[in-house]
């Protein structure tokens, strides 16, 4: 993958231990996204443990230069061609909407296969990543498995809003 994914208004850069991500979340949230971990330092731990497993991306506002959201990328089998993605943003959710759509466009169009899931309770997850294309196909008792296409993506209203 290529160093940094952006347009002229957001940007995604790798990920570095820098960066505090946790406390940007209440726990409540922070639990949605990787209750496994309790702390940035455990975070960079985790992200630098399994370089192969995990790549983590944090998103910029371009004309601030200041973060305002963060996904990562589970490889979930061979080279990196089908991944889960997770991640949240605590600041302007319109540019994170549009780096996320960014993000996506990117792996779709590199061929890789994105899939996600979240707790059925995370409503908010839910309607985030069905608002840009992503479709349910599988439930278990506590989880929704979502997968998205580039056409799906690509006739979201929401990419069509920043896209047009």
């Amino acid at each position: 993958m290529q160093d940094v994914i952006g347009d002229s208004f957001v940007v995604w850069e790798p990920y570095h231990k820098d960066i505090h991500l946790c406390d940007r979340f209440s726990v409540e949230q922070w639990n949605q996204i990787a209750g496994d971990i309790k702390s940035d330092v455990e975070w960079a731990e985790f992200v630098g443990r399994y370089v192969n497993s995990v790549q983590c991306w944090v998103l910029k506002n371009r004309a601030t230069n200041l973060p305002i959201a963060f996904v990562y990328l589970f490889n979930e089998e061979g080279y990196w061609e089908k991944v889960s993605i997770h991640g949240g943003g605590w600041e302007s959710p319109l540019m994170y909407y549009r780096g996320y759509i960014l993000m996506l466009q990117h792996l779709l169009e590199s061929g890789v296969k994105v899939r996600t899931y979240c707790n059925k309770s995370n409503r908010a997850a839910i309607r985030f990543d069905r608002s840009v294309g992503f479709v349910p196909y599988r439930y278990s008792e506590k989880k929704v498995f979502m997968w998205i296409t580039a056409k799906r993506l690509k006739s979201s209203k929401l990419y069509k809003h920043f896209y047009r």
